[in-house]
């Protein structure tokens, strides 16, 4: 593999972490405006697809 496809591979692989930590955070915004407007930690889970783990985290953390 020459060094120029290596570079491109990691470009590559950069950018589909950043476009998939960009979904997590996503996510966890649209849990805290649904937590915010009362739905429950399982309907924000099932809506969001975090887990009700993640939810009950963020929940915890808007006290």
């Amino acid at each position: 593999m020459t060094y120029e496809m290596r570079m491109k591979d990691i470009r590559e692989e950069s950018l589909a972490e950043g476009e998939a930590k960009g979904r997590v955070e996503e996510k966890l915004a649209t849990a805290k405006r649904l937590l915010s407007m009362g739905l429950s930690v399982q309907d924000v889970a099932k809506g969001t697809s975090l887990s009700v783990e993640q939810v009950e985290n963020l929940k915890a953390e808007q006290k």
